[in-house]
């Protein structure tokens, strides 16, 4: 178990230090990186109706959720946080927080807040 937690630290890792980079990149591009907490999220279902809504949202470049760990191995929902990268020519934060709100169902309400820029 030892082994397999200390691969997916490495690969995490590595993610991390690629993805870096290319952050700085996009910065002098003109696009804008904002973070959404996102409330009423309660399982997978919930983050991948958000994240399909947000890959129709205009101008979207790249959209990555942090999902809090509860009791080590399963993942908390309640307080998920999403980066967004995006042309701000073509949407702003209004409109993607219309697009997290607008994946709402009968069962599940979300609502979104900006975190930071």
């Amino acid at each position: 178990m030892w082994r397999q937690l200390g691969f997916v630290v490495l690969i995490g890792t590595m993610t991390v230090s690629l993805v870096a980079p290319s952050g700085l990149a996009a910065e002098s591009q003109g696009v804008q990186t904002v973070t959404l907490l996102i409330n009423g999220m309660t399982c997978g279902a919930c983050l991948k109706d958000v994240k399909a809504a947000l890959a129709k949202a205009p101008g979207i470049r790249a959209v990555e959720f942090t999902v809090a760990k509860k009791w080590i191995f399963f993942s908390d929902y309640a307080d998920t946080r999403a980066s967004l990268t995006f042309d701000p020519e073509k949407a702003g934060v209004e409109t993607l927080i219309k697009a997290v709100e607008g994946a709402s169902s009968p069962l599940s309400v979300y609502k979104a807040r900006v975190l930071g820029n």
